[in-house]
């Protein structure tokens, strides 16, 4: 290892606006301990802040390690971060504009601190310990409750001069859309598909989904969908199928302007959905992306679940630190 990161564990740190998971990571990229808590956001703002910080003590006082013996920590925070200043822009699930994380949780911690957007750190992960090692140049596209992208390019990660390159979710497909009507992710995400069936439900659209929440159409979750398709719901089908051509099409596109060899799907929606979700979103990709050798991209699962995000935040911790 480098001179600073030797061979110290560094602490990964995956912020959603569901849960907080966070993980001890040694130098081969290994979560040797890991720690769950949810998020709830609607606490407010210094209240989520505080569960991160309880978090990542529970983590150690788990492990029975002290803060003494940690390289560092790194973090992935669910919006657009200045990676530079440790500075979350702007996250709008948690209700954070401009907020010094890096700072708050170097004091509170006493520790040094790396913040950075959640899917970069996911795809970082992916790329340095699981379906994208081998490739240096690599698109990670992660659908769950929104949808968020990533990229690596000549085996660093991209971030772009903004420091918000990957934002694959925001990508317009219907500019004359009415707000809400107009990107990849108001078309495609979780929520959009869970929306679409609920109102499709509503309006007298027979499916088994209802019956997987017990009729309550506010619990339909990753599970409930994953469960439908299993049973051959046709619209369960239809509305999923139609999420993941949006996908596809927009993978398309990024592959297109960057003639990349490799795509890594993941995210909640992904894993729960399965081979049948990445095929629909290959045969889009396949249809859309120009000149048509580039079809030979490979679009490959995730490998590491809920440890992308852990063991990429800490894995760029470890990286400065040994810069």
């Amino acid at each position: 290892m480098g001179k600073n990161g030797s061979n110290k564990l560094y602490v990964g740190v995956d912020l959603g606006g569901t849960n907080i998971q966070t993980g001890l990571v040694n130098a081969s990229n290994k979560v040797v301990g890991r720690h769950k808590v949810k998020t709830r956001a609607e606490t407010g703002k210094q209240e989520v802040f505080k569960r991160v910080v309880k978090a990542v003590e529970e983590l150690l006082a788990q492990e029975k390690t002290s803060a003494k013996e940690i390289g560092g920590l790194g973090i992935g925070a669910p919006g657009t971060c200045n990676v530079e200043a440790g500075v979350v822009r702007n996250a709008v699930n948690l209700c954070w504009d401009e907020l010094p994380l890096g700072k708050m949780l170097g004091q509170e911690l006493g520790m040094p601190i790396l913040v950075d957007n959640d899917v970069n750190v996911g795809t970082w992960g992916e790329y340095v310990a699981g379906a994208g090692q081998g490739y240096d140049d690599l698109l990670g596209v992660f659908v769950g409750t929104g949808i968020g992208g990533g990229l690596v390019l000549g085996g660093k990660l991209y971030r772009g001069h903004f420091q918000t390159a990957g934002e694959i979710g925001q990508t317009i497909l219907h500019p004359d859309g009415q707000l809400g009507r107009r990107t990849v992710e108001n078309y495609a995400s979780r929520t959009a598909a869970v929306n679409i069936i609920k109102e499709l439900i509503l309006s007298n659209h027979p499916s088994l989904v209802s019956r997987f929440v017990d009729g309550d159409l506010s619990q339909i979750r990753s599970k409930a969908l994953a469960e439908a398709l299993k049973e051959k719901d046709q619209l369960a089908i239809d509305v999923l199928s139609n999420a993941a051509r949006y996908v596809g099409v927009a993978i398309a596109n990024v592959v297109t302007m960057l003639s990349l060899p490799c795509v890594v799907l993941g995210g909640g929606l992904t894993e729960a959905l399965g081979e049948t979700y990445l095929k629909w979103v290959r045969q889009a990709f396949e249809s859309a992306v120009h000149p048509p050798e580039l079809a030979k991209c490979r679009i490959i699962a995730s490998k590491l679940g809920d440890d992308a995000g852990v063991i990429g935040a800490a894995h760029l911790a470890r990286q400065r630190d040994d810069s």
